[in-house]
């Protein structure tokens, strides 16, 4: 008298939302089943937008959200996962921020006024002025200054990376830095003239008083 003999498997979710596999000789279906090895413990994202086992919740529609869970709530899984990649890659990204600040900040706290000037066309000049916020003076109120004593236009102009700068419609750079030595108190040695300051060109640094 024979019986026969089907196999089957049966998996139950328990309250961690995790799957119990078990079996014995499993049919071609547990194939589907996505472990690394048959009788391991399976554990399902439980994220209702998601619900895919977590080694594949990179495939599904909110992966950042699937990570941030897990690594809330299940960090060594996460670990495990991720290998701390994206630890590594957000330190990373913090590392480059704080340079560029600290870049941003020796630009803005080097003393150091430089006045140059660019020509528009046969007789129209601009001459600018930079670095005077960093001896905490004000722009806006310097450029006034400039403007009635020059009779010509001058305004304040926001420049990446700083620091900002004055620009004065007019050929007075040696007047502005008589202006800064005599009005504004700033020792002579750390005023300058960029020569052949052009697009693209920083130009060079000279001396404006010997």
């Amino acid at each position: 008298h024979t019986h026969a003999h089907t196999h089957t498997h049966t998996h139950k979710r328990d309250k961690k939302g995790s799957i119990k596999i078990n079996s014995n000789n499993m049919t071609d279906e547990a194939n589907l089943l996505p472990v690394s090895e048959i009788g391991q413990q399976v554990l399902y994202c439980p994220l209702f937008e998601c619900t895919l086992p977590h080694e594949m919740c990179k495939y599904g529609p909110h992966p950042d959200k699937c990570v941030a869970w897990l690594k809330e709530n299940n960090p060594e899984l996460y670990q495990q996962l991720t290998d701390g990649k994206t630890d590594s890659k957000s330190t990373e990204g913090k590392k480059k921020k704080s340079k560029n600040k600290n870049k941003n900040k020796k630009k803005l706290g080097e003393k150091v006024i430089l006045i140059s000037q660019i020509q528009r066309s046969k007789r129209k000049f601009v001459t600018s002025i930079s670095g005077l916020d960093a001896f905490g003076l004000d722009l806006k109120t310097n450029a006034k200054k400039m403007a009635k004593l020059y009779a010509c236009s001058a305004s304040v102009v926001k420049c990446t990376p700083p620091p900002n700068e004055i620009q004065i419609q007019g050929d007075v750079k040696y007047e502005v830095a008589e202006f800064v030595l005599d009005k504004l108190k700033i020792p002579k040695d750390v005023i300058f003239f960029l020569e052949g300051k052009a697009k693209g060109k920083k130009g060079k640094r000279v001396r404006a008083f010997d």
